[in-house]
């Protein structure tokens, strides 16, 4: 190889640019310190500095223990969120006023140690909606939000026994020796 006026080496004069058969003869390592002038060139906060958020006073962020606290705090937000989402869509009124769209659900059970309201409105799974009592007559309550539409629904008494609604406007044979309570709203 030559070298121009400035010291950079140049191609052979006879070098035909093309055929590339002969570039394997120009292959030569790189410089012993080629990779660290590299790597001083490059950005101090980028291209695969492992930084999650890529500066030195925002650093403190991603420190393990915060992160752990982050989880924690979350999970607390989202577990709180649906006790006040369960809460206030099945809880009780106060005074026993109904509130628009929620329909009030009442049982004279004064024995009973928890009653639930079981209906096409949860599926028919016990466990989703309890009702507040009993009062000091005896007396059960829950409030409940439903749309508009036709809901067939029975308490449950201590898990075990299934009362029909006396008061509901209507019932219907469910097929299993109960009438359950109808309710069109």
């Amino acid at each position: 190889m030559k070298s121009n006026r400035k010291g950079k080496e140049t191609l052979p004069p006879a070098f035909d640019h093309h055929d590339l058969s002969n570039l394997s003869d120009l292959r030569r390592p790189a410089p012993p310190d080629f990779h660290n002038n590299v790597m001083k060139m490059l950005p101090e906060h980028g291209y695969g500095r492992n930084k999650s958020i890529g500066h030195e006073k925002f650093a403190w962020l991603n420190l393990p223990s915060l992160r752990l606290v982050a989880r924690a705090a979350a999970l607390m937000v989202l577990a709180m969120t649906a006790f006040a989402l369960l809460y206030l869509r099945v809880g009780p009124t106060p005074e026993g006023e109904a509130r628009p769209g929620f329909v009030q659900f009442h049982l004279h059970a004064p024995e009973a140690a928890q009653v639930e309201l079981v209906g096409d409105f949860t599926e028919w799974q016990p466990g989703r909606i309890f009702f507040q009592g009993p009062d000091d007559s005896g007396h059960w309550a829950a409030s409940v939000e439903l749309g508009e539409g036709r809901y067939e629904y029975l308490f449950l008494v201590d898990g075990k026994e299934w009362v029909t609604d006396l008061q509901a406007p209507a019932r219907r044979p469910d097929g299993f020796g109960n009438l359950n309570a109808i309710i069109n709203l």
